[in-house]
């Protein structure tokens, strides 16, 4: 019942904001793309000649308050996008909203010139958020990739701050964390398996996403429920001008999308879905020769999105995605095959409706559920031997409010209550090992303001409060962060605050990996939080140039990891985990050319992480370096238009190696006075020193493509050739001992050489 009156309470004071009183007439209104019409997240609008604005919200809507009638030029600028100056007369009476369109940015190349609308010099980009990296789908699919396949993930592996642990992994280690402390959101919903194929690709098709933002530390009030950063993926809303469509080739999976508005113009639709073709090729090769016990193998994805215009200030959206992996693998002789099976994916469902309350208020309500699930067998003989089965649910149900006082006040708060639906069996030889079927809420409330106490100076006060039912945790996180304009170029920022998470994470081995359970905290492990500070400058030298550095430190307590050594049967989280502590800080520097000709950054960041689990088996007990620990790391990444046909682009890495554990020796167990060479395998196994205690030589690695812009039958279409590893540098992976071999050798694995790529795509 406590928790009951936790969520009411929270509930009435996030309402109860409503009934506060406003002065001054406001601009208020909504920035769109004006080809399709869609909202555009996080634009800036300012008043021209004024240290005055309002950067949009999610939904694009922003409020500028507090102002005397009169003309008001507003200068709004969005990444990708031409600026636009845009005229308003503010009255005494109550206004509409206005509707801003931006034309996307294009290039007008005669003799290989480009013109650029110049950029008013009293600009300030107003509310910049700290730690905060805005990320076009244009710069997406800009950037060179393995397999010719646009990925979301791989394109933010290029930002300073931000590791993998291979290059065949997907998978995003910020500032230090694990791959489970940072929050994915997918139109404000949770994704909790990001990659496809053991984490060479990512689940996000780049042809449905609109908008995305990586918060690397330091991130708001608003974003709750991990410890470490927040990636939002918003997809786009569907064209509300024109149908239009889109189908790619390429040599690993095809792709399709569709998107128009809806009748009499009340809203908008987006589809779009992606497959591998492997499985056909690979079943091909198997016919051809049936000695080859090649697995079978495919992923595919979809995402959809309807937007209904219910007034001319209310919206209802309805988004699902869904995505599965596969493979069966069948191997043996023909009397005794054996049979491995793998499946795991997720699915969400969104409900989403957002209103314009009044001229200073905007609400929405989310409803959503998010299911993670995997699968494994192993079958000999059509006798089942090992099966593992796991399923996560997550039900969620928020509110936020956004709340425009006045032009120095921007209020934002909310509540929400989350019910995790837990499943995991475990059966090795028909005997139930593990049998678990939990369900636990988390019920949390935040509040937040933006508080211009000048026009170049900003505070931003907030907190989040939760609350935890199996095992009655209540949990505070102070935020806050300082802003401070030093004129129109030049900012400073400080983040500080505290970041709980109450779902842990087993991963079955190293790396991304899609033996991925997520387990919800109970009464036996307490929640993991961590404590961050981060400073940062921000100059522009000139238009369009911004320069960027950060320096950071976390604190890391009570993080949990799987217990390798767990071998009896136990019902109790607290015999999965073991408990630990860590540590991460590190320098960050970043110069980007946003627009132009020319675009792209330059990155490096200097960084440690290390970690201890005190009194376990994990480097007994002692401090260690985590394998996505690379001390340095430097980034570089390029587009350039050649003409009105063609672009290239191109990306190189290079960063400290990976660290593994180098064996000391081999110790051989045998019977006294037989000789080694009559040893068993069995009987051999490595001694090793300190967790990764050795580093593999540097990483390097160059990747490049090029796109033909034409037309297909008077369709546009684009040619894109890409060539990964151009100078075929195969980075480090692992180091084992092969104990086929007598004496042991020690083996070194190497991944992907020189690979060349080509898509295909038309639009229609």
């Amino acid at each position: 019942m406590i928790s009951l009156k936790i969520f009411r309470l929270s509930l009435i004071l996030s309402l109860s904001i409503s009934t506060i009183t406003f002065a001054g007439n406001p601009i208020r209104g909504f920035a769109t793309d004006a080809t399709s019409g869609e909202p555009l997240p996080v634009a800036n609008v300012v008043i021209q000649g004024a240290y005055r604005g309002a950067s949009t919200n999610l939904d694009g809507y922003f409020v500028i308050d507090n102002l005397t009638p009169g003309l008001y030029n507003l200068e709004i600028t969005y990444l990708g996008y031409k600026p636009l100056t845009y005229q308003v007369v503010v009255t005494n009476e109550l206004m509409e909203p206005i509707y801003i369109e931006l034309q996307p940015e294009g290039f007008i190349l005669e003799e290989v010139v480009i013109e650029i609308e110049v950029e008013n010099e009293e600009e300030i980009r107003l509310s910049p958020q700290v730690s905060t990296i805005p990320i076009s789908v244009t710069t997406i699919r800009q950037m060179p990739s393995l397999g010719a396949e646009k990925d979301v993930l791989r394109a933010i592996q290029i930002i300073p701050g931000v590791k993998a642990s291979s290059d065949i992994s997907s998978g995003i280690y910020v500032r230090g964390g694990s791959t489970d402390q940072t929050l994915i959101l997918m139109d404000h919903n949770v994704v909790y398996n990001p990659t496809h194929l053991f984490g060479l690709f990512s689940t996000f098709n780049a042809d449905a996403v609109k908008h995305i933002d990586l918060l690397k530390g330091g991130f708001p009030a608003q974003y709750g429920g991990r410890s470490g950063s927040v990636l939002e993926v918003i997809t786009n809303e569907g064209n509300r001008k024109t149908t239009e469509g889109m189908v790619s080739i390429g040599i690993i999976s095809a792709r399709a999308s569709l998107e128009g508005p809806l009748h009499s113009n009340k809203g908008s639709f987006a589809i779009s879905g992606r497959r591998t073709y492997i499985d056909p090729v690979l079943a091909a090769i198997r016919k051809a020769d049936e000695s080859l016990d090649l697995p079978d193998y495919y992923f595919y994805d979809g995402n959809g999105k309807l937007n209904l215009d219910l007034t001319n200030k209310s919206t209802l959206t309805i988004a699902g995605y869904w995505g599965s992996d596969n493979l069966d693998i069948e191997f043996g002789p023909d009397q005794n095959r054996s049979l491995a099976y793998l499946t795991w994916g997720n699915r969400t469902f969104t409900t989403r409706y957002r209103q314009v309350l009044s001229r200073n208020m905007f609400f929405s309500v989310n409803a959503a559920v998010s299911r993670y699930r995997s699968k494994f067998g192993f079958e000999n003989s059509g006798v089942q031997i090992a099966k593992m089965y796991d399923r996560l649910y997550d039900y969620s149900l928020k509110s936020d409010i956004e709340y425009y006082k006045s032009e120095k006040h921007r209020f934002k708060t909310g509540v929400s209550v989350n019910r995790y639906d837990f499943t995991l069996d475990i059966i090795y030889g028909g005997v139930t090992q593990v049998d678990v079927d939990e369900t636990t809420y988390n019920y949390s409330f935040y509040a937040e303001d933006n508080w211009r106490i000048t026009p170049l100076f900003e505070i931003r006060p907030g907190f989040r409060c939760y609350y935890h039912n199996m095992g009655e945790y209540f949990r505070a996180d102070p935020r806050l962060a300082f802003l401070y304009n030093y004129g129109p170029r030049t900012r400073f920022k400080i983040a500080v605050g505290r970041y709980t998470q109450f779902i842990n994470l087993i991963r079955y081995g190293e790396g991304a990996s899609s033996f991925d359970t997520w387990v919800p905290v109970d009464e036996t492990v307490a929640p993991s939080h961590s404590d961050q500070i981060v400073l940062g400058f921000e100059h522009e030298p000139r238009k369009n140039l911004e320069f960027t550095l950060e320096t950071y430190y976390t604190d890391m307590n009570n993080i949990a990891e799987f217990n390798q050594m767990q071998t009896e049967e136990s019902d109790e989280a607290k015999d999965a985990f073991i408990i630990g502590k860590g540590f991460a800080y590190g320098v960050e520097l970043m110069l980007r050319q946003k627009t132009g000709r020319l675009t792209g950054w330059l990155g490096y960041c200097l960084s440690w992480t290390k970690r201890r689990f005190e009194d376990t088996y994990l480097n007994n007990g002692g401090w260690f370096y985590p394998i996505w620990d690379r001390r340095h790391d430097f980034v570089a990444t390029a587009n350039y238009a050649l003409s009105k046909r063609w672009e290239i682009s191109a990306s190189w890495r290079y960063n400290t190696g990976q660290g593994f554990t180098q064996p000391l020796g081999i110790l051989t167990n045998r019977y006294a006075g037989s000789p080694p060479e009559y040893s068993e395998n069995s009987g051999r196994a490595s001694v090793n020193g300190e967790m990764n205690n050795y580093r593999f030589p540097a990483d390097h690695r160059l990747d490049i493509s090029a796109t033909y812009k034409h037309t297909f039958f008077k369709m546009p279409a684009d040619l894109v050739i890409s060539i990964y590893n151009v100078y075929s540098r195969r980075s480090y992976w692992r180091r084992f001992a092969n104990y086929e071999e007598n004496p042991v050798e020690i083996e070194t694995a190497k991944l992907l050489p020189i690979i060349p790529m080509v898509s295909y795509e038309v639009r229609f």
